[in-house]
């Protein structure tokens, strides 16, 4: 099957016409009424819908940023028997892996759960994303923990 091939430079005296690729010009075609009434309308909805998306965007971004820098760390701490050292009020402190001190906070009154004896500790605004954390209970032992650890609610148990 062949096609027919355009007319090539010598279209003028080949006594063809020259091709058309465009409409002529002419005059526009009427609006309808409605697209003329409601033409601002549309103009408004779509400009305030535009920055509405923008607002929430701008907000979810800063809402992200905020909650991905920190978290809460929370834990307990198994009550040794007989020990003095560890008691409502101690002193817990969170470092990273380097020994920078990241957060601190104090033991919590003691509570029983599942028949043990524990003392809740929560310390906001831990940085995160720094690997594993140390958290120090006053002068009595340490412990290295993960952050996923410290989100869910770290068990600590001196060694006594």
């Amino acid at each position: 099957m062949t096609y027919p091939q355009p007319p090539g430079p010598d279209w003028a005296t080949s006594g063809h016409t020259r091709p058309e690729y465009w409409l002529q010009p002419g005059p526009m075609l009427p609006q309808h009424t409605w697209q003329r009434r409601t033409r601002s309308v549309i103009i408004l909805a779509s400009a305030l819908a535009g920055l509405l998306l923008a607002g929430v965007a701008v907000v979810a971004l800063m809402v992200g940023s905020v909650n991905a820098a920190t978290f809460s760390a929370r834990g307990v701490v198994i009550c040794a028997s007989g020990d003095g050292q560890i008691a409502t009020g101690t002193a817990v402190r969170i470092y990273d892996e380097t020994g920078e001190e990241l957060a601190s906070t104090q033991l919590g009154g003691p509570r029983t759960d599942e028949g043990r004896c524990e003392l809740p500790f929560t310390a906001d605004d831990v940085p995160a994303a720094r690997g594993g954390y140390v958290v120090r209970v006053g002068d009595a032992f340490q412990e290295t923990v993960s952050e996923s650890a410290l989100e869910q609610g770290a068990v600590l148990r001196p060694v006594s």
